[in-house]
């Protein structure tokens, strides 16, 4: 099959997946190497370079995760790069980590849950990340989710438990992972030197 014969999803009015698409693996690594497509139950969904505000926050995140993997010994890895969760699902986190005692899961790509990934939600495609990826992520085990909302500044700090993702909360305005002890944020400091490198708008 070539490209020219894939049918994409776009982010308009994106929902979860009921039923599994036609696509799966072994379509999508025909796809050039770069494209901007994951594989969600089967269906390829093809998203336009985001805007330099979400990359900005994309780096932002990054040093966090990138600073405790550096004491730690885990990995962070920043988009695009390839997470395989099943057949039929290969998502393209902005950020994931994976701790030292899991980095066995990085060859060429991240073959399983990583344990945590972290979606900086882009305009007009927000249902995307917050519904069908989520709904994604919980299925196949990624134990920590973060959201993060820029433009609000929030972020959704979110553990799963059960099944399902559970909203845990800050303390003084600190977010310590409860899964992995290396992964803190002070909001008020991180906002702030974001703030210092977001364009004006």
């Amino acid at each position: 099959m070539s490209t020219v014969d894939y049918c994409f999803t776009t982010f308009e009015g994106f929902s979860p997946i009921a039923e599994l698409g036609p696509y799966r693996a072994e379509d999508y690594w025909q796809l050039p190497e770069g494209a901007p497509v994951e594989l969600i139950r089967g269906e390829l969904v093809m998203s336009p370079a985001p805007r330099s505000a979400h990359q900005i926050m994309v780096g932002e995140l990054y040093a966090v995760l990138w600073t405790a993997a550096k004491t730690s010994g885990g990995l962070a890895i920043v988009s695009p790069a390839d997470v395989v969760l099943s057949d039929s699902t290969i998502l393209q986190p902005d950020v994931l980590y994976i701790a030292k005692h899991r980095r066995g899961i990085v060859g060429d790509r991240v073959n399983g849950p990583p344990d945590l990934v972290v979606e900086v939600l882009s305009q007009g495609a927000e249902r995307r990340d917050r519904v069908a990826k989520l709904d994604a992520y919980a299925r196949y085990e990624v134990p920590e989710f973060w959201i993060v909302d820029y433009r609000a500044r929030m972020i959704d700090f979110l553990v799963l438990e059960n099944g399902r993702y559970v909203v845990m909360n800050t303390a003084e305005g600190k977010y310590q992972s409860p899964r992995l002890p290396e992964l803190s944020i002070d909001l008020a400091t991180f906002w702030n030197e974001v703030a210092q490198r977001l364009p004006a708008t």
